[in-house]
C-alpha cells in the first residue's frame, strides 16, 4: 500500500548535472529518461521535443521531463547551444521512526505545467552554472554544495509555479492553438484567435508562422481535414454532415478543399480506404503496407519509437494503438482494436495464444510469414491477401533499380572493405547484426564481414581493444536512445582509449539510428540502402 505524499517528509537527491553543447547543426534525437529531468537553456537557441510536441526553448525557464517520458534537443540558431540537463529523484519517509525512505514518483509535487519561468532574469543561469561546477568537483564537500544548490533551485521552481499570475507569450500561443483544435468547427477568425492569445492580429499571425512553421489558416485547414478523414472512415455520415462537422457550410467547397489538400476527392478517399485493415504487434507491418499504397485503419504509433511512420501517417490512421511498451499494454491495445471493428487484422508472427484468440474474435487474422522467408516473400504474401500483386511486383522492381544505383555509387568499395555493426546499450558494446543489416550490407551490397567463418553474431560482447584489432574497414554503431546509455556514450567518447581507435581517428565509425536499422520490412530496407549509400560510398566529407 503506497503512502500519501507529504512534501514535509520528502527529500530530493541530485543524480547528475550535465551541460549539453553543440553548434548550429547540433541535434540530439528523442530518448527515454528514467528519472525526473530538468532542462535549462544557458546560451544560444534550442528547440525542445517532448513526445509529439515541440517548442523553442527560452532563457530563465525550466522545462520538466518526468520519468518514462521522451525528449530531444536541437539547435535553433547560429550561436553555440548550451543546455543544462539536471537529473534527480524524490524520496519519502516510509516509517514512523523516520529511519527508512523509499523512492516516489511525486505526482502532484512538481507543477503540471511543462515549463516554468523563474525570476529574476539570470538567476536560473547562475544556479545551474554553479551547480555544475560544484558537482564536477572531486571534493566531497563541493559535491554537497551542489546538492544544496539543487535544493535551492527546486524551491525556486516550485515557488515560481505557485506564484505565477499569468501566462507568457508562448503559453498564450499554445492556448490559442489548443482552442483551434477544440473548436475547429466554429467560424474562427484571425481576430478571434488573436484575442484568445491576448495579442494584436498582425503580431499573432507573424508569431504563429514563426513558432509553428505554418500559417494560422493553413494549420486550421490541416486540423479540419484530419478530423474529416477520421469522420469519413469511422462513421457512415453523409458528406454534407462531415463538411458541417469540421467547419464548412458548403459541402461542394469542402470537396474542392479536400481534393486540394489530400490529392483526391472525398469519395475516392473513402473508396480507397473502405476496407479497414488493422496491424497489430509491430509497427514494422506498416512497412509491408506502404509498398502496396495501403494505409492501415489502426496501427501502433508513437512520436519517438515510430517517428517515421508517425510523421507520414499520424493524421491518416484513425486508430492509434500504443507503440510504447507494447508488451505492457497488449490488453489495452486489443480492447481498442475490438472497439474499432476492423475488417482484417495483419499481425506479427509468434504472438501468445491468448492474443491470437482475442484477435480471432475481433476479425479475420493474417499472420505475417516468418522473417526466415525473406521480405520479398512476406510482401508478396501480404499483396496476395489484399489483392495487390501487381503493385507488389512494381515496388520490388523499383527496389531492384535503387539497389543497382547504390551498388554503382559504392563501386569496388563493397568488395574491398569490411563492415562491422555494433550496438551500445548502457555501457555494454556488442556486435549486433540483425536480418535487415545482413540483407542490405552483406547480401545486397556485398560488403565483407569481419566474421566470415561463422554466422554473423547477434549479441557478442566486444571491448574497445577487440574493436581496434578486428580489422573492420567501417564500423556502424547504433546507440540506444535512453538516459543511462547516452550518459555512458558521452563518457566513452571522452576516454583516450576511444579517441585512439583507428576507426575514430580515420572517420570510419558512423552512427546509425534505430529507425530504420532495427526494423525488418521492405520500407526499412529501402531506407537502409539510402543510409548505406551516404555513409559507405566514399563521397562523405
Amino acid at each position: 500500500m503506497s503512502l500519501p505524499l507529504e512534501i514535509g517528509k520528502m527529500s530530493a537527491t541530485l543524480w547528475e548535472v550535465e551541460l549539453i553543447a553543440g553548434d548550429s547543426a547540433f541535434q540530439q534525437g528523442q530518448h527515454l529518461t528514467n528519472t525526473f529531468t530538468l532542462l535549462v537553456l544557458l546560451s544560444g537557441e534550442g528547440i525542445l521535443e517532448r513526445g509529439s510536441a515541440s517548442c523553442p526553448m527560452r532563457q530563465d525557464t525550466v522545462y520538466i521531463c518526468p520519468p518514462e517520458s521522451t525528449f530531444g534537443i536541437s539547435a535553433g540558431g547560429q550561436e553555440v547551444l548550451s543546455v543544462a540537463q539536471i537529473r534527480f529523484g524524490f524520496f519519502q519517509v516510509s516509517n514512523p521512526s523516520r529511519t527508512k525512505m523509499h523512492a516516489v514518483l511525486a505526482e502532484g509535487i512538481l507543477p503540471d505545467s511543462s515549463s516554468i519561468k523563474v525570476e529574476p532574469a539570470g538567476r536560473l543561469h547562475a544556479l545551474c552554472r554553479s551547480m555544475h561546477e560544484q558537482f564536477c568537483s572531486a571534493e566531497p564537500l563541493r559535491w554537497w554544495r551542489a546538492q544544496a544548490l539543487f535544493q535551492e533551485l527546486l524551491v525556486e521552481v516550485l515557488s515560481a509555479a505557485s506564484n505565477r499570475a499569468q501566462d507568457d507569450t508562448h503559453q498564450a500561443m499554445e492556448r490559442s492553438k489548443a482552442y483551434m483544435e477544440a473548436h475547429f468547427a466554429d467560424d474562427l477568425t484571425i481576430d478571434r484567435l488573436a484575442g484568445i492569445a491576448g495579442l494584436s492580429p498582425k503580431y499573432f499571425v507573424d508569431l504563429f508562422k514563426k513558432r509553428y512553421g505554418v500559417s494560422v489558416l493553413d494549420h486550421l485547414t490541416q486540423i479540419r481535414m484530419s478530423k474529416a478523414k477520421q469522420l469519413m472512415l469511422c462513421s457512415e455520415r453523409l458528406l454534407r454532415d462531415v463538411a458541417h462537422e469540421v467547419g464548412y457550410r458548403d459541402e461542394f467547397y469542402f470537396s474542392r478543399k479536400f481534393k486540394k489538400e489530400v490529392g483526391m476527392s472525398p469519395s475516392a478517399f473513402i473508396k480507397k480506404r473502405q476496407r479497414k485493415v488493422a496491424v497489430y504487434g509491430s509497427t514494422s507491418l506498416i512497412g509491408y503496407l506502404m509498398p502496396l499504397e495501403v494505409i492501415p485503419y489502426a496501427a501502433p504509433l508513437h512520436a519517438k519509437w515510430t517517428r517515421y511512420y508517425n510523421d507520414l501517417f499520424g493524421a491518416d490512421i484513425p486508430i492509434h494503438l500504443d507503440a510504447y511498451r507494447q508488451n505492457h499494454n497488449r490488453s489495452a491495445n486489443l480492447d481498442k482494436l475490438a472497439a474499432a471493428s476492423p475488417d482484417l487484422i495483419i499481425c506479427s508472427p509468434g504472438l501468445d495464444g491468448w492474443e491470437q484468440e482475442r484477435l480471432a474474435a475481433i476479425a479475420p487474422v493474417f499472420e505475417l510469414p516468418s522473417e526466415r522467408e525473406g521480405w520479398q516473400r512476406q510482401l508478396l504474401a501480404v499483396a496476395e491477401l489484399l489483392e495487390e500483386p501487381v503493385q507488389a511486383q512494381r515496388w520490388i522492381a523499383s527496389f531492384e533499380r535503387k539497389l543497382a544505383t547504390v551498388r554503382d555509387k559504392i563501386g569496388k568499395q563493397a568488395q574491398e572493405n569490411s563492415v562491422l555493426t555494433l550496438r551500445l546499450q548502457e555501457d555494454q558494446l556488442t556486435v549486433h547484426c540483425n536480418r535487415g543489416m545482413s540483407d542490405v550490407l552483406y547480401s545486397a551490397l556485398g560488403f565483407q564481414s569481419p566474421y566470415p567463418a561463422a554466422e554473423l553474431p547477434f549479441n557478442l560482447p566486444m571491448t574497445l581493444e577487440q574493436l581496434d584489432t578486428c580489422g573492420a574497414d567501417h564500423v556502424l554503431l547504433l546507440v540506444w536512445q535512453e538516459s543511462d546509455t547516452l550518459r555512458a556514450w558521452k563518457q566513452m567518447q571522452e576516454t583516450p582509449q576511444w579517441l585512439s581507435l583507428k576507426a575514430v581517428r580515420e572517420n570510419r565509425l558512423h552512427l546509425i539510428a534505430s529507425e530504420p536499422w532495427r526494423e525488418y520490412s521492405p520500407i526499412a530496407l529501402e531506407r537502409m540502402l539510402d543510409d548505406a549509400c551516404q555513409l559507405l560510398s566514399g563521397n562523405r566529407p
